[in-house]
């Protein structure tokens, strides 16, 4: 099935339903009144309808409705998000397409710092310092954002918004478990808020574990903590400081030789200060970000006779005597980030925002470098943007970002949007640039493992699995879209079209790359190796809306992604799936009780570096609360997950059907 008629047909229905709204269109109307305030996409505060790029907001309650009990599972209440799980402790997401283990190609920001990690690159969703009940709500610019964030902003931008500690005060708590052994799943959370005139903080702790699947087992157990403090130092001056630490331990391996059954320990922790001051005409805001994750990962292998007698052809390496490598999967990271940036009113009609940003990251790692020294990239940002409103229902916004990196060339990033402003419709028209700049194990990587073969052979032998190629480029994407935000009902009702089509450019891949016969052996070596291959093309559809009856009563969201992709690498091409979407919501029933749920369908289609394919499957994960006491918030809540039965994902291993209770109160 081609996505091309569908397009069309959207494409005329986007214009037909906004074409009446034209004739309508006063410019004093308020068009938008209590439509969502979202501030990702441009730095600056805008309802949903005037952003400059598709936005999609998850909020709490939809957080609530949907029974998750993991950070990575939240994403997939965005149209075109799949989650998928590489072991059931190591989520992985993406958007639309091109994901793999270490996705490389998201922004991933919590209140604005990056937890972009930047040794094997991607987002370390497992054991990030941060816990579901402090989120407020979730910014997903679907689209590049490079413009705004930088380097990663690529396929989209995920903006994770914790509450304010004023939000806060006093003392929660809550613990979830399942009701079966299997699944060992259980959850603590504590938190306590308090205030001292301009000051608030919070103090939040909590404690995940699971089970993980039967084989391998891969479980988990993760301790975090957090902290936060707001201070107002005088009339319209902010002062926030955040630090966080977590400590996880993880079953890896599957048993094999090469990959024997262990436990994988990182800590991770982070500070996140920044200031702001709101004057007339001018908000100014500083901030800076600091992470760093530590991970201990070394093991001894088992007897590799048969591994390198597969690997070099050659029969005789299963006669010797066992022969083991000793393995450091071992990483130190850490990213450092300033940023200074401006939002300025310069009349009713026109606002500027323009700002730079320096970071930094360190990496050190023997097994990504065969050394034990410190790997350092450094990177430097200028951008500026530009909202211009026409006083005849026209909004123009416009930006650019200078990025400059001290291993690749400086890049161009803008992006242009246009937007149509009716009674209550916004039709918007976007074009944008963006850049992925490829971290330092593609630039840099050496990762190699000395095995010691003993007598008659007698010596070491180097098996090496990836050598950085000089000379590796950014991969590039450039991007349009057409899309109709309306609203219905009384605001009951909103809904989001969007068409899109991009293109990939320069994409970096792998690429599997012969050495010279071994003097010994005689036999080549097959490593990996970065490199920038051709492009991928994908356009398709988006639709999502948001209907919520007076009073709240009852509420319905839902999300439909239809994308088609042509590559000149087959995994790549592979990996979009034709169709993804979701359809939840909640209805409460007298005062004390509401039920919730979620049904979620991923098409078939193939991780990327994992050159198979996943079968489509459904998701169903429903909820039922009950309010014991309302003046504590005191709730039991019976949560059901992968209720439609046993479905496969990046692994072989199934995810089964699990209940939970939760029991949740403030006092």
């Amino acid at each position: 099935m081609s996505v091309r008629p569908v397009i069309r047909f959207s494409l005329l229905l986007t214009c037909l339903l906004a074409l009446p709204a034209a004739a309508d269109y006063r410019a004093e109307d308020d068009f938008y009144g209590e439509a969502p305030i979202v501030l990702t996409v441009s730095r600056l505060d805008k309802p949903l309808a005037e952003s400059p790029a598709s936005v999609s907001v998850i909020d709490r309650q939809m957080i609530r409705d949907s029974g998750a009990t993991s950070l990575s599972e939240l994403l997939r209440l965005a149209p075109g998000f799949i989650v998928g799980y590489y072991y059931d402790n190591s989520p992985v997401v993406t958007y639309q397409g091109l994901g793999a283990r270490w996705m490389r190609r998201l922004q991933v920001l919590i209140d604005g710092r990056s937890v972009f990690v930047p040794s094997y690159g991607g987002v370390p969703w497992n054991n990030l310092p941060l816990l579901i009940e402090d989120i407020e709500r979730i910014e997903i610019t679907r689209g590049p954002n490079a413009v705004t964030y930088g380097a990663n902003a690529f396929l989209a931008t995920i903006n994770i918004i914790t509450r304010h500690s004023a939000e806060d005060l006093g003392h929660a708590a809550s613990g979830a478990g399942s009701l079966d052994r299997d699944s060992g799943i259980g959850h603590v959370y504590y938190r306590y808020g308090g205030n001292n005139e301009d000051l608030d903080w919070r103090l939040s702790l909590g404690h995940e574990e699971d089970a993980g699947y039967s084989v391998p087992r891969d479980g988990k157990r993760v301790n975090k903590i957090n902290l936060r403090l707001d201070y107002l130092s005088a009339y319209n001056r902010f002062w926030s400081l955040q630090v966080g630490f977590s400590s996880s331990s993880v079953n890896l391996g599957d048993g094999e030789a090469t990959d024997p059954v262990r436990v994988e320990e990182t800590d991770h922790g982070y500070f996140n200060g920044s200031w702001e001051a709101i004057d007339d005409d001018v908000t100014s805001r500083i901030r800076l970000t600091l992470s760093r994750q530590d991970a201990d990962d070394h093991y001894v292998t088992g007897t590799l006779n048969d591994f390198i007698a597969e690997l070099t052809g050659d029969p005789t390496f299963q006669l010797l005597p066992p022969f083991v490598t000793d393995v450091d999967l071992g990483r130190d990271s850490t990213r450092s980030e300033l940023e200074l940036y401006q939002n300025r009113q310069l009349n009713e009609a026109v606002q500027i925002n323009y700002g730079i940003g320096l970071r930094n990251d360190r990496v050190e790692s023997f097994y990504l470098f065969n050394d034990r020294s410190v790997h350092s990239l450094d990177q430097s940002r200028l951008f500026g943007s530009l909202e211009w409103r026409t006083g005849n229902g026209w909004l123009l916004d416009t930006g650019i970002m200078l990025e400059d990196s001290s291993r690749t060339d400086t890049e161009t990033s803008g992006r242009l949007s246009l937007i149509r402003l009716f009674d209550r419709h916004s039709l918007r028209m976007v074009v944008s640039r963006a850049y992925r700049n490829p971290i330092l194990w593609e630039l840099e990587g050496s990762t190699t493992f000395d095995a010691y073969i003993p007598p008659p052979i007698d010596r070491n032998y180097y098996l090496v699995i990836f050598r950085a190629r000089p000379g590796i480029d950014a991969e590039s994407i450039l991007s349009r879209e057409i899309g109709l935000y309306s609203r219905w009902m009384d605001d009951q009702l909103t809904t989001d079209i969007k068409l899109f089509n991009y293109r990939v450019e320069d994409q970096i891949t792998v690429e599997e790359i012969s050495l010279n016969p071994d003097p010994v052996t005689g036999y080549p070596q097959q490593f990996g190796q970065a490199v920038n291959g051709g492009n991928t093309r994908v356009r398709g559809l988006e639709l999502s809306f948001n209907y919520s009856a007076a009073g709240g009563r009852t509420r319905l969201f839902g999300g439909y992604s239809l994308v088609e992709a042509d590559s000149f690498d087959q995994d790549s091409e592979d990996s979009f799936p034709m169709h993804t979407g979701f359809l939840g919501g909640h209805v409460n029933v007298g005062e004390n009780q509401q039920f919730s749920g979620v049904w979620y369908h991923v098409g078939r289609f193939s991780w990327g570096d994992r050159h198979r394919f996943t079968d489509s499957y459904d998701k169903l994960d429903l909820r039922w609360a009950y309010l014991l006491d309302a003046e504590h918030a005191l709730r039991v809540e019976l949560i059901g997950k992968n209720l439609l039965g046993d479905y496969g994902d990046y692994v072989k291993y199934d995810h089964q059907t699990a209940w939970l209770v939760r029991l949740s109160g403030e006092f």
